[in-house]
């Protein structure tokens, strides 16, 4: 199996999160007998529910695409701002419904259909709704009339957030061994410490709490200072030269 990027791993931590079983780099063959991958297949086998998970972070490491009401009003919808880059990934829908790619018996096995991209676009919240419209009519054709299908489209930064929040609600006391999911829950026991022997009464925790709360905000601060985040963000716009620009490249 093809070795898994990190990213790839984060959407795999999320879905196991929410009890899902997963399997990363799914192989399939395509029509014409050569070999392609699925980053993603998450399932739920009471609820019939499989995931179609991607993943996509390219360009430089801080770059951040944003599809906006600007956005969609200059380039068209999702689909075509994309310009058959991210969502190439859809072309495999089909294939993953027929018999015999993932389930012999595909409809008897899914009900719901969940397609996922997870990536470094970020979509406001005023268009996410034409975004999921775009991605749905780009796949319906594809798909079995009595399978229900839902979108997710979001940051990497959302699932993260997601993992952080889940891992922090689950009462399991030991390591997960998934190296997602354990580096979240040692950064919960930071930011959300249950402090020992640090003295009698609780001003003594709260010391030690403020303290490892400083620390985390400190690696942030730093950031601001040194211009990465800006304070007071800009009006959104893109520039004239980012006209024939589209988040291609090599996987960040």
């Amino acid at each position: 199996m093809a070795e898994a990027m990190t990213v790839e791993t984060i959407l795999e931590a999320d879905w196991q999160m929410r009890g899902f079983w997963t399997r990363l780099r799914f192989p399939l063959r395509t029509s014409k007998g050569g070999w392609s991958d699925i980053d993603l297949l998450a399932y739920d086998p009471e609820g019939q529910h499989l995931v179609l998970g991607e993943s996509k972070v390219r360009g430089p490491k801080r770059d951040v695409y944003a599809f906006t009401a600007y956005t969609q009003a200059t380039y068209g919808d999702l689909i075509e701002f994309d310009d058959n880059n991210y969502f190439t990934f859809l072309r495999h829908v089909g294939l993953v419904c027929s018999d015999g790619a993932v389930f012999k018996h595909f409809r008897k096995m899914v009900q719901t259909l969940t397609i996922q991209l997870v990536s470094n676009y970020y979509i406001a919240p005023d268009v996410q709704t034409d975004a999921e419209r775009a991605v749905r009519a780009k796949i319906r054709k594809q798909l079995p009339k009595d399978i229900a299908l839902t979108v997710q489209l979001e940051t990497t930064l959302d699932v993260i957030l997601r993992i952080l929040t889940a891992e922090n609600d689950e009462p399991q006391g030991r390591r997960y061994g998934h190296p997602i999911i354990d580096l979240a829950r040692e950064l919960n026991r930071y930011m959300r410490p249950n402090v020992k022997y640090a003295g009698r009464g609780a001003g003594q925790s709260d010391q030690v709490k403020a303290a490892l709360a400083g620390k985390i905000a400190q690696a942030f601060r730093q950031r601001l200072r040194s211009g990465t985040l800006p304070t007071n963000p800009p009006s959104v716009h893109r520039a004239p030269d980012e006209a024939h620009q589209r988040p291609g490249g090599t996987d960040a």
